[in-house]
């Protein structure tokens, strides 16, 4: 289904748009530097290694605690937000023309602060002394991508920026970050080498962003003096990683080139390796990162598998297929003992993180897209295009409560406490918070595609009782009216010669 969207992506631009949307905001790792604010989901994913956990968080079933509605913004309104990031009380979500401050306890909005017009890529926050800053990036460059079906403009000259909300959408793209307070800027733009849709990643005093072209740059928080810039020449849009001084970046591949894995030191930006797969493929997923262990996608159109690398030299611990088809592009929810890969068809599979066995799969059967599932506790959330959200016991693979469909695509969630926050797109675009429902009814489902030998053989047999004594009777109706099917097949005693009873023992023998 959502197999051939990935398949339209022919060309560099179109792939980083699929893969990019795809990668949209969600994962609280363990051991957050000291430049995040604590406890909190504080970037796509959760934090710098982008395991996309949270350690507690409400309990399922759900129910709406709140929701405030957000129009889409941009040029033809098409645009909207990314994924949440949480800031002590405040959610933080960031939309075409400006970053939204909603309240976690209401839903009312508490600020709007005006960007230069661009993709809707995830903030981050960040603890800088007394100080709270919400960092984020903005700018079109030379464009956004033009609507579906319409014809791509050309190029346009160099201009400058253009004003908020302005219908010529052509703004330099820079790294800029505001006091979460006052909403004041904490320092000028930093420009950028090309437009960004990777979101912001902190980690010890620093913010590393990519940059369409494939340039990294590592920027200090403190005053935003960049610390370094690294050119990879290849497409980049997936949000980088960064755990035990290393930025893991995930390079997407051409009808020429493999995408490979990429490892920079975190202060220097040296190279330290770089993994290429083995399979032809052409897209990789953003990278999650956990006890020295990287964890990554390669899709291609003949064969998908999940990798996990040491973190220390990019060897290949173990890899294992996915799918035989192109559509597996969010990034891996990496737990304490499992590794979930969830596809663009609401396909979980859980493999051992340590061996990379397959642990179970569920079938969800709706499209995920735009959205990156998260364990919160001991479930996995699955939130789908359809707005559906599922709940997977995480140790056995059950469904154990569905959020059913109502068409409004439901995108990446925020723990936030007591509450789940999530982006909504469609005819319901805004923020909604869910929270523990106590008279929710909870499931045991196992996934369509699991075998389940006793009850199949037990359906079968209670299945073929009834249609057994149809036969049989049937059989008994139709010897009495028809009579032998052949000559000779005469009942004993028809016949003008005597019957032999072998049973008789003064019978003669026939055989002597």
């Amino acid at each position: 289904m959502l197999t051939s969207l990935v398949r339209l992506a022919s060309s560099r631009r179109a792939l980083g748009t699929v893969v990019a949307a795809a990668c949209v905001p969600v994962t609280l790792a363990t051991g957050l530097a000291a430049a995040q604010v604590a406890g909190s989901w504080t970037e796509f994913q959760g934090g710098p290694a982008k395991t996309g956990v949270a350690a507690e968080g409400p309990d399922p079933g759900y129910r709406r605690a709140w929701s405030t509605a957000v129009e889409p913004s941009g040029p033809g309104n098409r645009f909207g937000l990314s994924a949440p990031v949480i800031a002590g009380d405040v959610a933080v979500a960031v939309g075409a023309d400006a970053v939204i401050g909603l309240d976690v306890g209401s839903g009312e909005q508490t600020f709007a602060v005006d960007r230069a017009a661009g993709p809707s890529a995830p903030a981050a926050s960040a603890s800088l002394g007394d100080r709270t800053a919400i960092v984020y990036t903005e700018g079109w460059g030379e464009g956004p991508p033009p609507e579906p079906g319409a014809e791509e403009a050309p190029s346009p000259s160099a201009s400058p920026p253009a004003a908020v909300g302005s219908d010529e959408v052509v703004a330099e793209s820079r790294l800029a970050a505001f006091d979460l307070e006052s909403q004041e800027s904490l320092w000028p733009p930093v420009p950028l080498d090309g437009v960004s849709r990777t979101g912001v990643t902190v980690d010890g005093g620093s913010a590393f962003v990519g940059v369409n072209g494939g340039t990294v740059i590592s920027v200090d928080l403190a005053d935003g003096r960049v610390d370094w810039r690294r050119e990879l020449d290849a497409m980049l849009v997936t949000p980088l990683a960064v755990t035990d001084a290393t930025v893991l970046v995930g390079l997407q591949g051409d009808t020429d080139t493999q995408p490979v894995i990429v490892a920079l030191d975190a202060g220097t930006g040296e190279e330290r390796w770089r993994h290429e797969p083995s399979a032809r493929s052409s897209v990789v997923s953003a990278v999650s990162a956990d006890r020295g262990t990287a964890f990554a996608i390669f899709a291609g159109l003949s064969e998908t598998s999940v990798v996990a690398l040491d973190l220390a030299d990019g060897a290949e611990r173990w890899s294992r297929r996915v799918n035989s088809t192109f559509d597996v592009i969010a990034p891996p929810v990496v737990g304490a003992e499992s590794v979930f890969v969830t596809d663009l068809i609401g396909h979980t599979r859980a493999f051992d993180a340590t061996s990379g066995e397959q642990r179970w799969d569920f079938a969800q059967n709706a499209p995920v897209f735009r959205s990156v599932p998260v364990l919160v506790g001991a479930h996995l959330l699955v939130p789908t295009l359809e707005g559906e959200l599922g709940a997977i016991d995480a140790e056995t693979g059950e469904l154990v409560w569905r959020l059913p469909a109502d068409g409004a695509p439901l995108r990446s969630l925020a723990p936030a406490g007591e509450v789940l926050v999530a982006t909504r797109g469609g005819v319901r675009s805004g923020v909604d918070a869910l929270e523990h429902d106590p008279d929710a009814v909870l499931v045991r489902e196992a996934s369509p595609t699991t075998l389940a030998v006793g009850r199949m053989v037990g359906a079968i047999a209670i299945a073929a009782i009834p249609l057994l004594v149809l036969v049989l009777l049937l059989g008994r109706m139709l010897a009495a009216r028809m009579g032998p099917a052949f000559p000779g097949d005469e009942a004993p005693g028809t016949e003008d010669e005597p019957v032999v009873d072998p049973w008789e023992t003064d019978a003669e023998d026939p055989t002597s």
